[in-house]
């Protein structure tokens, strides 16, 4: 991917000189441009590993939200500190500042986008772009908006749109950030709560004859069955990818089978710089 870098700010999985943070971050340069796909929870984790990588947060350009969960989208607020005002381009789609819960525990916990973040929306120099569907970034990069469900995709009961759990969250804001490069497409997903084929499928179709080179990102297959991670891995693979760099909410058996199916595939960790597939 000449011209492009990407680096893992935030993950799961800590790696020198970075500390872990269950959530999602990745530097992207592209094009000249600078810019941030998810900031995982906190701002001051973000702010921490960016500095240990000697990467400025305040050549951040635009900010692309995969979706609203606290864990991509927490650590808004230090970018936009970063930035002191100048312009900061955010995408988005237009639900992702909904309120959402999660009952996994018993009792409702809020996992929507901290009221930091929704706050950081409204400062100076922050512009936000809501991206319902297919939105250009800047030149070879794009955000898919939503996307259409034709393969069951990853749902989890125990994500809800209100504290009684009465709304199924169907996670209508999920989106895939994509880069277009010389050997194909790369395409970033935060968590694939549509399910990681569906997104695949709707980037092929609105980039027809252009491959399918690398997939990035989390899953969210740690709750799947192991039938049905197999059955997931083996419609990635038919796609056409050569390469897979995964992690976040994955899950440790997922990435398993990712790596035995996909040579050369990728565990992500914090600190790590891709390279090109």
């Amino acid at each position: 991917m000449t011209g492009q870098r990407l680096v893992v700010l935030v993950e799961d999985r800590a790696g020198p000189p970075c500390e872990a943070a269950h959530g999602l971050s990745l530097w992207l340069e592209s094009g000249g441009a600078v810019l941030l796909v998810d900031t995982g929870p906190d701002p001051g984790v973000l702010t921490r590993n960016a500095a240990r990588l000697g990467l400025d947060l305040g050549r951040v350009e635009a900010v692309l939200l995969s979706h609203g969960h606290y864990d991509h989208t927490g650590g808004l607020p230090a970018v936009v500190a970063a930035r002191g005002g100048r312009p900061l381009r955010v995408f988005m789609h237009p639900s992702a500042v909904r309120e959402r819960f999660s009952l996994r525990t018993g009792s409702p916990r809020s996992i929507g986008m901290p009221v930091a973040s929704r706050e950081a929306l409204a400062a100076p120099g922050v512009s936000v772009t809501l991206a319902p569907g297919p939105t250009t970034v800047g030149p070879g990069v794009w955000v898919t908006g939503t996307i259409p469900r034709r393969h069951p995709g990853n749902g989890d009961a125990f994500l809800v749109l209100d504290p009684d759990g009465r709304t199924p969250d169907r996670f209508e804001d999920d989106q895939a950030v994509v880069v277009e490069g010389t050997g194909g497409l790369t395409v970033i997903c935060g968590c694939a709560h549509s399910g990681v084929v569906n997104i695949l499928d709707h980037v092929a179709r609105l980039r027809p004859g252009v491959p399918l080179a690398r997939l990035v990102g989390g899953l969210h297959l740690g709750g799947s069955p192991a039938g049905a991670v197999g059955k997931v891995v083996d419609e990635v693979a038919d796609r056409g990818l050569r390469q897979c760099a995964v992690g976040h909410c994955t899950g440790e058996r997922a990435e398993e089978v990712f790596s035995a199916r996909f040579p050369g595939a990728v565990r992500l960790v914090c600190g790590a710089e891709l390279s090109s597939p």
